[in-house]
Parts: C-alpha cells; sequence; structure tokens
C-alpha cells in the first residue's frame, strides 16, 4: 500500500454502480481520497477545485462522459481527467484528444493504477 503525506483527491464518475464502487475500494487502497458519483449532472454540484484527478465514464445518462469534461472545464477544472470506457474503439479522434488518456474499461485494473500513478505521484510505483 503507498502512503503519502498528503491525500490526492480523486473524483469518479460513472452510472455503473458496482464496478465504480470497486473501483472506488481499489483506489482508498491505495491512499488516495475518492468521491463517486453515479449521476454527471451531480457531480458538477460539488466543489470541483478540491479534486486532483477524475475518472469518467463515456455513456452516462443526462450528459455524456465528453459533455461532463466540457462543463468541468468550464467550472474551472484544471485536474487531468482520465476517460475509462468499455467503447474506447467507437470514440472519434476528436473526443479522445480531450481527454488527458483514455483507457478501455475490458484493460487490467492495474494500467489504472498505473495512469493515476503517472498524473499524481510520477516519481512513486504503484504496488
Amino acid at each position: 500500500m503507498s502512503f503519502r503525506t498528503a491525500t490526492l483527491n480523486i473524483l469518479c464518475v460513472d452510472d455503473e454502480v458496482i464496478g465504480t464502487r470497486l473501483r472506488g475500494e481499489m483506489l482508498k487502497e491505495h491512499g488516495y481520497s475518492v468521491v463517486l458519483y453515479h449521476c454527471p449532472l451531480a457531480a458538477l454540484q460539488c466543489d470541483l477545485s478540491i479534486f486532483d484527478l477524475a475518472i469518467l465514464d463515456f455513456h452516462m445518462p443526462g450528459l455524456n462522459g465528453r459533455e461532463l469534461l466540457l462543463r468541468m472545464r468550464a467550472l474551472g477544472a484544471k485536474f487531468p481527467i482520465v476517460l475509462l470506457t468499455g467503447c474506447a474503439d467507437a470514440l472519434t479522434h476528436e473526443e479522445c484528444v480531450l481527454f488527458s488518456r483514455c483507457l478501455d474499461k475490458g484493460m487490467s485494473i492495474q494500467l489504472l493504477l498505473e495512469t493515476v500513478t503517472e498524473f499524481l505521484d510520477p516519481n512513486q510505483t504503484p504496488d
């Protein structure tokens, strides 16, 4: 398990409840503070200034991941935003380049951990 002097905050937005909770627990086990939302519109109501990174799904009711990213940026979010989706192959290049990284949900959870570490703790290696 990784330990940090300052807790880094991750926002996870995905309408798939069970997978999002499991992902959140795994990130917490690695020392991150995680806030989960299952509704993209609700996520826009939180204080985005507290987050260091966001992990978004693409296909969600109300707003898709691209629309959520654009609204978050309009609200001042400057942190990396990672897209974690089951439909990475169906996204256009124009959609993908908006995100800091695009990952497919079918990939290893270790790849997500490495991506988070790369953005938040560049001097550390994930467990």
